[in-house]
Formats: C-alpha cells, sequence, structure tokens
C-alpha cells in the first residue's frame, strides 16, 4: 500500500464530499492490501475509532491486489466499527477488490457503496 491516508470529509463544497456518503470519515487505500499492509489499515481504524469516528468509508478504488490477510483486517475494521454505537463500515471496492471479497464469500459481510467512479 503506498498510501493509507484518513480524512474526514462533512463539508459538501470540497471535491470528495461530493462523492462520499455525508458525515463518514474516509480512509482511501492506494496499491496492495496484504500481509504487509494491513496494519496500516488497523491502525488508521483503530486511530479513527479513538478520534470519535464511527462511521467510515473505506475508499479502496485504488487498490491494486488483496489477500486473505487484507480481506482479515477489514473484517475486523467492521467489526471494530459495529461494536461502537451507531458504527458503521462502508466500502467503496473495485473490481479487484469486488473479486478478492467474492471468491472468499465475504462480499455479503460489507455494505458496498456504489456512488461516483464506480
Amino acid at each position: 500500500m503506498n498510501a493509507v491516508e484518513m480524512a474526514v470529509h462533512e463539508d459538501k463544497a470540497t471535491p470528495d464530499a461530493a462523492q462520499a456518503p455525508h458525515g463518514l470519515a474516509r480512509v482511501r487505500l492506494d496499491g496492495p492490501l496484504t500481509a504487509v499492509t494491513a496494519p496500516a489499515l488497523r491502525t488508521r481504524v483503530r486511530q479513527a475509532v479513538r478520534d470519535g469516528h464511527a462511521r467510515m468509508l473505506i475508499d479502496l478504488e485504488l487498490v491494486t491486489a488483496v489477500d486473505a490477510v487484507g480481506i482479515a483486517a477489514l473484517l475486523e475494521a467492521r467489526r471494530v466499527l459495529e461494536a461502537q454505537t451507531g458504527g458503521t463500515l462502508v466500502l467503496r471496492a473495485n473490481p479487484v477488490v469486488c473479486r478478492a471479497l467474492k471468491e472468499t464469500g465475504t462480499i455479503a459481510a460489507f455494505a458496498l457503496w456504489t456512488g461516483h467512479g464506480m
């Protein structure tokens, strides 16, 4: 994963906010989501929860590969967020991610956002 970016987009005037569900913290991933990079995602999700963000969009549009550890990190993120009052996780997934989730039978575990660009 080349970058893990965490941002909260609640201002509808920002370009990202125009493409994101209102009020969700956004974690944007770039590159592979694998055993090497999954710890960064786990850290970001836990930090977001500590900062009071229980509603999150994980943007996987730029993810180039996903392995079992990456999927486990996404499942853990869902569990951590849903344990919070009002917590929710939404994934913005590209075809690579969708294929991995389908092949592992985990796609039904996630809410998928199919906003602009999907």
